[in-house]
């Protein structure tokens, strides 16, 4: 006659069993973000907003066309950066109040200042020394896009101004403090990060080639250029190339050496991959950038642009 397993007996049982199996479980190893799973849920967004685009232009929207990427890329990097970073689209306006071209994409900073003016359609205009980085948004980068954002962040360079922030100043609090030695190798805290987005590249992506080499001077091409499904654009350091490392340069204005860096192009068909890689260079131009304040006295006092017989004594009035 077999024994009789009483509840006691089957729950020490059970426990016996499963303490193991959880334990197991427990230990086997650490829950690991996958980073770049992650990123491909963004990069997908773009992709349907590229199918999207196409066809509106396909009904010659071109306006439409255009803005179906441009903002979801705005809202994906507007999601990600941090809050004290605005993320728009408009022009750029300096202290003696030139404005610059139509820009896809415009980080300012968004905690201290704000925009002069946003009318209905979301366009912005904003002062110089609140702007971090300008990008341009395409859906595919052929030689013309890159020629036109050439000339367009030419344009920029020689018509706008805003004063340097030395390269031996932190910020305490809001107040900038000027140390005995530099902070950073570059010249500058307040360098202008320019860079491009596209979601492919033209059939013939051998004319690029070309364009990179003849459609305009190094400091005017954008620092990088990301292209979604196929890759990125970036200025190597042709020594340390040879050598058989890799110096990616995401400043070409500081680069009066031109024979000393070479534009070579990263192949990657892994989207996720290479939004990430815009994402963390505008992470770290950033978090490494220092602003001015801009100086609303002088915008105003060329809106009012006052001439001596403007001034009238009281006892005149």
């Amino acid at each position: 006659m077999g024994l009789k397993a009483t509840p006691v007996k089957k729950i020490l049982l059970i426990l016996v069993y499963l303490i193991p199996i959880g334990f197991a479980y427990m230990v086997k190893k650490d829950i690991t973000l996958q980073l770049l799973a992650l990123y491909n849920t963004y990069a997908d967004q773009i992709n349907i907003s590229s199918k999207m685009s196409a066809v509106l232009h396909g009904l010659r929207d071109i306006k439409a066309s255009g803005n179906e990427i441009e903002i979801t890329l705005r809202n994906i990097l507007s999601e990600l950066l941090p809050q004290r970073y605005g993320l728009g689209n408009g022009h750029v306006v300096d202290k003696r109040l030139n404005v610059s071209k139509q820009y896809d994409l415009i980080i300012t900073e968004n905690i201290d200042y704000r925009s002069m003016s946003r009318v209905k359609d979301s366009t912005e205009l904003f002062y110089y020394e609140s702007v971090y980085a300008l990008g341009e948004c395409k859906a595919t980068w052929n030689p013309l896009n890159v020629t036109s954002c050439a000339a367009s962040f030419a344009d920029l360079r020689d018509r706008l101004v805003r004063n340097p922030v030395a390269n031996n100043v932190i910020l305490s609090g809001n107040i900038p403090i000027g140390l005995d030695s530099k902070v950073t190798d570059y010249p500058l805290r307040n360098p202008l990060f320019l860079f491009a987005f596209a979601v492919k590249t033209d059939k013939d992506i051998g004319k690029l080639k070309d364009a990179y080499l003849t459609g305009g001077a190094l400091t005017n091409l954008p620092g990088i250029t990301v292209v979604l499904n196929e890759g990125v654009f970036v200025l190597l350091n042709k020594k340390d190339l040879e050598s058989g490392s890799i110096s990616i340069n995401i400043y070409p204005e500081f680069e009066t050496e031109s024979q000393d860096y070479v534009w070579r192009f990263i192949r990657s068909n892994d989207p996720g991959k290479n939004l990430s890689y815009l994402l963390f260079c505008l992470m770290q131009h950033l978090s490494s950038s220092i602003l001015e304040k801009p100086p609303y006295l002088t915008y105003a006092q060329n809106i009012w642009d006052i001439d001596e017989t403007d001034i009238s004594e009281l006892n005149e009035l």
